[in-house]
């Protein structure tokens, strides 16, 4: 067995230093490993330079201090294999969870809005940030951690962005237009100019660079960026029914005045029954539409105010109003009991005996898609965007105040 002396210790030593090992825990790990290795090894009257030049290769691949630099890479990222236990997870539960929330979304059922904006959060704010963590931990260049970095920051707002435009939240575009901004003037070339200049990633470079930006147009192609052009659009009209409706129901009441002067008795109570279900339904109708627009904006709204309407192609809450039961168990969902009233208001419009009163159309209609019944409450009010609910609602009113006016003709 073979015995190093202190000399050979000191140049081992040193040895491992001038190769770039410059911590001295690491020095002298080196030391005992590699003087343990001799010692076991190496016969008595053995080449000792010779030996440690051989054994001190074993080490490393390239140079000796890459050693240093992987020791310095897990004690800052310690706990590594955590993290990348918790990316892997989390990426297969967020994608479960986004197609999961897709097909509740397509199949309209209840939930989609909770489930989806979760997958995507869980994906944006746990999964890219550990997946590009790790990414840089594997380049050693300062430009090549700046553009995962740069790519990182664009995944995040990307998926911030969908978020807020799923659940309706202000910010969204902005949020979109600073991902593609990212993208295509800081990115993509970064990415192109650092990988082109390597001959074995040329081709997936410039390939991978079309195909982002080929997304990116389409992204753009489907961001409307001044969607203020539209909400206006809805509000004027919107605003021009209500004021349609409101000129309408003072006329009837000033017709109404000289109706109850001049109308026969026998004309007076019929008519006077369909008059009244007309105001009461309307009242209704007029009630459901400001609790509507209570609930997505001003909540002390007393009168019905577009100007205060806020997300306006909301589907899910119109929907949930409408057509669930918010109240009691025993109470009747507010869409069916304005159905069940405007049945009523038809079987009276029906029976008048002095004038031939148009009816309410609540009957069930083909799908001209699907050709399959749809009932009028479905066709007119499930899944329809909060603002085109209001319009159908006021367009409802003014039918119903016409059938008022035709009343007392």
């Amino acid at each position: 067995m073979y015995q190093l002396n202190d000399q050979q210790i000191d140049y081992i030593l040193n040895d491992i230093s001038a190769r770039g090992v410059e911590m001295e825990s690491l020095q002298h790990n080196l030391l005992d490993h590699v003087c343990c290795i001799i010692e076991q090894n190496l016969e008595v009257n053995g080449d000792f330079e010779s030996f440690y030049q051989k054994t001190i290769k074993t080490f490393y691949k390239n140079e000796l201090w890459e050693i240093e630099e992987e020791t310095l890479s897990l004690l800052i990222f310690k706990n590594y294999y955590v993290m990348k236990k918790i990316m892997l997870m989390s990426g297969t539960f967020s994608a479960f969870i986004i197609l999961t929330g897709v097909l509740f979304k397509y199949m309209h059922w209840p939930g989609a809005a909770i489930v989806l904006p979760f997958g995507i959060l869980l994906a944006g704010l746990v999964f890219l940030p550990l997946f590009f963590t790790l990414k840089a931990k594997e380049k050693q260049n300062i430009k090549d951690r700046f553009v995962i970095a740069i790519g990182a920051l664009a995944a995040i707002l990307l998926t911030l962005s969908f978020v807020f435009r799923i659940l309706h939240w202000p910010g969204a575009i902005p949020l979109g237009v600073i991902f593609l901004v990212l993208m295509l003037f800081v990115y993509i070339p970064l990415y192109f100019f650092t990988g082109i200049r390597n001959p074995e990633t040329k081709v997936n470079t410039s390939v991978s660079s079309v195909i982002m930006i080929m997304s990116c147009g389409l992204f753009f192609s489907m961001t409307n960026i001044r969607p203020q052009i539209q909400e206006r659009a809805n509000l004027i009209t919107n605003t021009n029914l209500q004021e349609s409706y409101n000129a309408l129901s003072d006329q009837n009441k000033r017709i109404y005045t000289s109706f109850i002067q001049d109308s026969a008795l026998l004309n007076k109570k019929e008519s006077q029954a369909l008059i009244e279900k007309c105001n009461a339904l309307c009242d209704e109708i007029e009630q459901v539409k400001l609790v509507l627009v209570n609930q997505m904006g001003d909540p002390h709204l007393t009168s019905i105010d577009y100007n205060a309407v806020i997300h306006g192609d909301n589907y899910d809450n119109p929907t949930r109003v409408l057509f669930g039961n918010d109240a009691t168990a025993n109470t009747q969902p507010i869409l069916l009991s304005i159905k069940k009233g405007l049945t009523a208001l038809n079987k009276l419009a029906a029976n008048n005996s002095q004038n031939k009163i148009p009816l309410v159309d609540v009957s069930d209609k083909e799908d001209p898609i699907t050709k399959i019944s749809v009932s009028w409450e479905v066709q007119n009010f499930y899944n329809v965007p909060l603002i085109s609910v209001l319009r159908n609602l006021t367009q409802l009113q003014i039918n119903l105040r016409f059938l008022e006016l035709t009343c007392m003709k």
